[in-house]
């Protein structure tokens, strides 16, 4: 009987409870192109689910 109780309270909070939806923020680099013996990288930020890019102006390390 605890069993079949236990097992409606779980579908009734699965209900009216939201899924849990967690997404991080982040930031990485993202390889553009190789000159010059530089390498060219963009910015790409994550916020919110959404994801942008800035233009490819970061010279980090070599070829």
């Amino acid at each position: 009987m605890s069993r079949l109780i236990t097992r409606l309270g779980d579908r009734v909070l699965e209900r009216l409870v939201p899924a849990a939806d967690a997404q991080a923020d982040t930031s990485y680099y993202r390889y553009c192109y190789c000159r010059n013996v530089r390498a060219y990288y963009r910015l790409c930020h994550v916020v919110g689910g959404t994801s942008s890019c800035s233009g490819c102006t970061y010279a980090r390390g070599e070829c």
